[in-house]
C-alpha cells in the first residue's frame, strides 16, 4: 500500500527551535511507517517576501506531490510556507499554531508588527485548508474559535520520558564545574527580553541568603543559561548583576538533556508562551518547575510539578524560587508530580498519536 506523502515544514537552527525539535522527533518516530515524510526547511528567518524560497519550495512541491504539507507557525516562515503549498497546487495544507506576534512586548517596528498582525498572520490561516494548535490556550483564543470547522483542535508538544533521567548527573556536574552541595537552576529559551530574562535578573538580586544551614563556602547557587537570541549581549549585562548566584551563560547546546539531568531546578518566567517544549523535557527529567503564570504553562502545570507565579513579577518569582532552592526534598516531590504530567499527557506517544489522528482526519476529506 502506497504511503501519502506529507512534506514537514519548519524553520530554524537544532537546538535552538522548538518546533524544529518536534518535527524531528516525528521525522525518526514509527509514523515515518503509515507517511512518506518529506522535508521542507529554512534555516534562516525571512525580513520580507523571499522569492527565491518560495520558487524553490514550490518546485520541491510540484516534484514530490504531497497529500499534505504541514507547516509549522504563524510568523513569516510560516506564512512562506503555506504560500509555497498553494502556489504548487497542494490540496491540504495544516497549519499549527505556536505562537503569534500580536503576544511579543517588544515587537519590533510598528510597521513589522502591522504587517504580520494584520498581513501575514491572518493570510496564513486563510490559505490553509485545516488549522491546529499546541494547547488549550490557543484553541481557545478568537481568532483561532472564528475559524469554524477549519479548525482540527489541539495537537500537544510531546517529549520523550526518559527511563534514568539522572544517569549524566555526576559526569555533567563535573564537567561545569559544580560541587555536590551546589543547587543549580537552568533556564533553556532564547535570549530575548520576551523571555523574561530581566524579570529573572531582577529576582536573582531579590533572594534571600540561603537558610539551609551550610556555610556559605559550602555551596554556591548557579544558574545554567542555554540558548542563544538577538538579546543576548543585554541579557547577560543583566544577568552579570545577579546578587549571590552565579550565572553561566552556555549558548546554544544540542546536549540540553545532559545539562537538565544536571540541574536541580527549572525556571521560566516567560512573558507569553503556548506550549514550551523546554519546559515539557524540564519535567520529564524530574526538575520541579518555577514558571510565570502564561498560556499553556497553566494547563501543563495545574496537576502539579511547579510553582506559578505572575508574570513580570521578580518579588514572586523569587518568593518562589527561594523556598525549593533550600529544600531538596520539595524539590524531589515537585519532580516525581513532573514526570507524571508529562508521562500522561504529553509525552511522546501522546504527540504522536494526537498527529496521526489529525493527518488521518484531514487526509480522509474531500481535497
Amino acid at each position: 500500500m502506497t504511503r501519502p506523502v506529507v512534506v514537514q515544514h519548519s524553520a530554524g537552527t537544532p537546538g535552538a527551535n522548538g518546533p524544529l525539535t518536534a518535527v524531528q522527533r516525528v521525522l525518526s518516530s514509527s509514523l515515518a511507517e503509515r507517511y512518506e515524510f518529506v522535508r521542507m526547511h529554512q534555516h534562516a528567518g525571512n525580513g520580507s517576501l523571499n522569492v527565491s524560497l518560495l520558487r524553490e519550495w514550490v518546485h520541491l512541491l510540484r516534484r514530490v506531490r504531497p497529500a499534505l504539507v504541514h507547516v509549522r507557525g504563524l510568523q513569516n516562515e510560516g506564512f512562506h510556507g503555506v504560500l509555497a503549498a498553494r502556489l504548487a497546487g497542494c490540496p491540504r495544507v495544516l497549519v499549527t499554531v505556536h505562537g503569534t506576534v500580536r503576544d511579543l512586548r517588544q515587537p519590533g517596528p510598528a510597521w513589522k508588527r502591522r504587517a504580520l498582525v494584520h498581513g501575514a498572520e491572518p493570510a496564513t490561516l486563510r490559505l490553509a485548508s485545516h488549522v491546529g494548535a499546541v494547547c488549550e490556550y490557543a484553541a481557545g483564543r478568537d481568532f483561532l474559535r472564528r475559524l469554524g470547522p477549519k479548525f482540527v483542535g489541539v495537537i500537544p508538544n510531546g517529549v520523550p520520558l526518559p527511563a534514568h533521567p539522572r544517569a549524566a548527573r555526576d559526569r555533567v556536574r563535573a564537567d561545569l564545574g559544580l560541587r555536590p552541595d551546589d543547587v543549580a537552576m537552568i533556564a533553556v529559551s532564547r535570549l530575548t527580553w520576551e523571555k523574561g530574562f530581566g524579570v529573572l535578573a531582577d529576582a536573582l538580586r531579590r533572594l534571600p541568603p540561603s537558610t539551609a544551614g551550610r556555610p556559605p563556602s559550602a555551596a554556591r547557587r548557579v544558574l545554567l543559561v542555554a540558548g542563544d537570541g538577538p538579546d543576548r549581549d543585554g541579557v547577560s549585562a543583566a544577568l552579570a548583576h545577579a546578587g549571590e548566584v552565579e550565572v553561566r551563560l552556555l549558548g546554544n547546546r544540542l546536549d540540553v538533556p545532559d545539562l537538565l539531568a544536571a540541574a536541580d531546578l527549572f525556571v521560566f518566567p516567560t512573558l507569553h508562551e503556548n506550549l514550551s517544549n523546554a519546559l515539557l523535557e524540564a519535567m520529564a527529567h524530574g526538575l520541579p518547575v518555577v514558571a510565570s503564570a502564561v498560556g499553556g504553562n497553566v494547563e501543563v502545570l495545574r496537576s502539579g510539578g511547579g510553582r506559578l507565579v505572575p508574570p513580570g513579577d521578580p518579588d514572586a518569582l523569587a518568593a518562589a524560587l527561594a523556598p525549593l532552592l533550600d529544600d531538596p526534598g520539595e524539590r524531589g516531590h515537585l519532580g516525581e508530580l513532573g514526570r507524571k504530567v508529562v508521562a500522561e499527557g504529553y509525552s511522546l506517544d501522546v504527540m504522536l498519536g494526537a498527529l496521526d489522528r489529525v493527518y488521518q482526519r484531514v487526509l480522509g476529506e474531500r481535497a
